[in-house]
């Protein structure tokens, strides 16, 4: 290597070492440390700083170990904010107390105050503290039995439109109400034609005690009162314990032979039924509901015989 290379080598180290020599580069001992950066040492170190190291010094200071109550009484030179672990709070759990007032520094005569104890941390997060807290916010309400059995009935499988819903059932119910009213009138009617009919049975028992002539005429009033009486005669029967699926014939057994030509009302739970079948001379008849049958729904049919 020829000596001209080896100055030049010799030249580049010297510069490199006065570079790394500056001071932001070194750590000099004259400065004692200073030079470093105190917090970012510690953090590097894992090192406490010394206020870290006197308020853990504090707080051990401040704090006493008990066995009971008994104990903690016959502590002194106890001062405000000292706090003191109870091992048996008298329910053999621990406590935590904190001194908030002293006479005369013995704990006999100062004040403490409960800040914690194991029955805090054991019942914090049972089943029912957090029943008991969600339900005591505004608008939460409990999901029990009962109001599952509610949501259980509803069997919708598609999606439906409330509004329509709701104007379906406002127009059965203006339906049920006019069929009320028709059924009012006919009541009326019914009631007036009984009336009559009484009348032609008390003038038929008037004529009883005429000669045969008058008993013959009494007769025919009498039928023509049982006709009358027949054509008018209505009733209603209530039936429980039907069950079915939507849009399904139902079918009923009624107690009477429906009269020929009369119109036959039903009603599921207060709502007129427009789909029905029946044969005349027959006590079954048969109608179809766009809702699932269920035992509890009330059905009702309303005819004359």
């Amino acid at each position: 290597m020829s000596e001209q290379l080896k100055i030049k080598q010799i030249e580049g180290l010297a510069a490199d070492l006065a570079t790394r020599a500056l001071d932001a580069q070194v750590v000099k001992i004259a400065n004692n440390l200073s030079d470093v950066n105190a917090s970012s040492a510690r953090t590097n170190l894992s090192l406490y700083s010394k206020s870290e190291v006197d308020a853990l010094v504090v707080g051990a200071k401040n704090a006493f170990n008990v066995a009971d109550t008994t104990a903690r009484n016959a502590l002194t030179g106890l001062k405000v904010t000292d706090r003191v672990f109870v091992n048996d709070d008298g329910d053999a759990k621990w406590a935590l107390y904190i001194v908030t007032a002293v006479t005369t520094g013995t704990g006999s005569t100062s004040t403490f105050k409960k800040i914690a104890d194991e029955d805090l941390f054991s019942n914090a997060l049972t089943a029912a503290a957090v029943k008991a807290a969600y339900e005591s916010n505004a608008d939460t309400y409990a999901y029990n039995g009962t109001a599952k059995g509610k949501v259980d009935k509803i069997t919708v499988s598609a999606n439906i439109n409330l509004d329509t819903l709701k104007t379906t059932a406002d127009s059965a119910l203006a339906n049920a109400a006019t069929a009320q009213t028709t059924a009012n009138s006919a009541n009326t009617a019914a009631t007036a034609a009984q009336n009559t009919a009484n009348s032609a049975v008390s003038s038929a028992a008037a004529a009883g005690t005429k000669a045969d002539q008058g008993i013959a005429a009494a007769a025919a009033a009498q039928s023509t009162a049982d006709s009358k009486e027949d054509a008018f005669t209505s009733t209603s029967e209530s039936f429980n314990g039907l069950t079915g699926a939507a849009n399904t014939a139902i079918s009923i057994t009624l107690g009477q032979v429906p009269k020929a030509g009369f119109n036959i009302d039903i009603f599921f739970n207060g709502l007129r039924v427009k789909t029905q079948t029946r044969t005349n001379g027959s006590k079954v008849i048969t109608f179809t509901v766009p809702y699932t049958t269920e035992a509890s729904d009330d059905i009702i049919v309303a005819y004359s015989y």
